[in-house]
């Protein structure tokens, strides 16, 4: 399951969020990151032809595990609420949160007898939406009129969000009723900017947890004890005042925060509209704005569809002529929604200052936006 100095760390801390005792030796199991959990989780629980629900845009490892499991995915999408200011008086952002949103009728209609597991991801990659207690008590609902659909929550951004007072993380395992029908899955590579270290890991109650154990033991077996004992010490230090802040949670966080607004700056400056994120460390932008040579008979062997994909197009024209590269978001597409994401990209603010104000010099110099001050 899991070195025990970790999972009583993760028992005291889930028992904490959750509201509810954990016990570290039946309803924790530890992986080599969110990745391993996941791909255990999926093939223990999942038969051939089994369906699961997925939220788009969607983590590209969400669909292809699903499928490795022999699961067939059936695709939702965050629809996007446009700006109904009469004036057009178009602002220069917008907030994520405000932007994306889920429609639970067509979310209902995913789900068919055949439909095993809901993968929920909040806060959100790539979109940085951070689903509210009212959005998570309708998909709650949901999940109480189809008893026969576990649902597996993605939470590695839990903490980078940054407005804990209207925008917190809030785990759907926490709602009523849903500890026992809900794989909580979380790692420490996001929080300590440590992905090569691997530990990730599950939370939830004893089915649910055996359904990664026992497909672990026969994948990878067990996570590197060092790594495990150095992530334990980890947890426990990142309570501790920290530069300044009183936990490295809120450090981690305002940083990541400092290095959003300043990303988002750029953006605007190079004529994009960013849909500012509540949580992680992406920022989609609308791109309707920018003109460049699309061409459409351009073909490579990793586009999604045929022809290219405006984004991808985008994509690939900023990273050769510009200097800088974006994630086109129609990689977190099905094929049939692919239009939703032909007019923005995903930018990372994961990066040192210096980068992102290399990226802002590179756009002065072809959307003649101004120099930031370092």
């Amino acid at each position: 399951y899991a070195h025990l100095p970790l999972a009583n760390i993760l028992a005291e801390e889930y028992g904490e969020k959750l509201q509810r005792e954990i016990d570290p030796t039946t309803q924790v199991a530890t992986a080599v990151g969110c990745t391993n959990a996941l791909y255990c989780a999926l093939h223990g629980l999942i038969a051939p032809s089994d369906e699961v629900v997925l939220i788009e845009p969607a983590f590209d490892l969400y669909i292809a595990q699903t499928k490795l499991a022999g699961g067939i995915p059936k695709f939702v999408p965050l629809r996007t609420k446009k700006n109904d200011d009469e004036t057009n008086n178009e602002p220069l952002s917008a907030k994520a949160n405000d932007v994306f949103y889920l429609d639970f009728d067509e979310l209902e209609a995913a789900i068919s007898p055949s439909t095993k597991v809901l993968i929920l991801n909040t806060p959100h990659n790539p979109t940085g939406k951070m689903f509210n207690r009212d959005e998570l008590e309708e998909i709650r609902k949901i999940v109480l009129r189809h008893p026969h659909i576990t649902v597996i929550t993605d939470e590695v951004y839990e903490h980078i969000i940054f407005d804990t007072r209207s925008s917190p993380h809030i785990s759907f395992a926490s709602l009523p009723e849903m500890f026992d029908r809900t794989l909580t899955l979380s790692s420490s590579g996001k929080t300590f900017s440590a992905t090569g270290w691997k530990v990730g890991w599950a939370i939830g109650p004893p089915h649910l947890v055996r359904a990664v154990t026992a497909i672990q033991q026969w994948v990878n077996f067990s996570v590197a004890t060092p790594n495990q004992d150095a992530i334990a010490i980890c947890l426990q230090k990142a309570k501790e005042p920290y530069k300044g802040y009183s936990t490295y949670y809120e450090w981690i966080a305002e940083e990541y925060k400092r290095k959003r607004d300043l990303l988002a700056h750029v953006l605007i400056s190079a004529g994009m509209k960013p849909y500012i994120p509540e949580g992680g460390f992406f920022i989609m932008a609308d791109t309707t704005l920018i003109e460049f040579p699309y061409n459409v008979n351009e073909k490579t062997a990793a586009m999604p569809s045929s022809p290219m994909p405006r984004d991808w197009s985008m994509s690939r024209w900023l990273t050769k002529t510009v200097g800088v590269t974006a994630i086109p978001p129609s990689a977190f597409y099905d094929v049939k929604n692919i239009n939703l994401a032909e007019n923005m990209l995903r930018f990372a603010f994961c990066k040192g200052d210096e980068t992102i104000l290399k990226a802002n010099e590179r756009f002065d110099k072809h959307f003649s936006s101004p120099p930031l001050e370092d």
